[in-house]
């Protein structure tokens, strides 16, 4: 194999900075919720989030600087106010991670199929099982509450 066959694709490299950005976003978001959420089953769920996102960003940080590519400007502690109010209820924010779980999922898949290297797609392999384990949890608090809407 020569030189250029190894390097990144432009797939690979599309989908591990766009989930860099989408993982330093889930950070700061948890975090906001973290600081706000009152119902402790939403916080457990937002906990275990925000330990998915950390994990996801230091493989993919490690997988970037092991090509020397920089990393992408993202978000930090200084855009989002820890301090503020909440913005919206709890059952919103299981909501919402559940919707995005499903994002996940499809993304995670569309990444893993776009790669070729194997590092890339076992990493995509695993953040396919990680968001999983996230629906699970959050379909199971959603119908535990009362608050799944079932198709017809």
């Amino acid at each position: 194999m020569s030189r250029n066959d190894s390097r990144l694709t432009s797939s690979e490299i599309t989908s591990l900075w766009v989930q860099y950005i989408r993982e330093i976003m889930a950070i700061c978001i948890s975090k906001y919720v973290l600081a706000t959420v009152k119902d402790s089953e939403i916080r457990s769920l937002f906990e275990f989030c925000l330990e998915l996102s950390a994990k996801h960003l230091k493989v993919l940080t490690k997988l970037l600087n092991n090509e020397n590519f920089p990393l992408p400007n993202g978000f930090t502690d200084k855009d989002v106010n820890l301090e503020a109010p909440p913005l919206y209820t709890d059952s919103f924010w299981l909501q919402y991670i559940h919707d995005m779980t499903i994002h996940g999922l499809s993304e995670h898949g569309m990444s893993c199929s776009g790669s070729v290297r194997k590092g890339i797609r076992d990493h995509y392999y695993q953040c396919n099982i990680d968001a999983m384990d996230v629906y699970n949890k959050s379909i199971d608090i959603l119908l535990s509450k009362g608050i799944y809407e079932r198709d017809l």
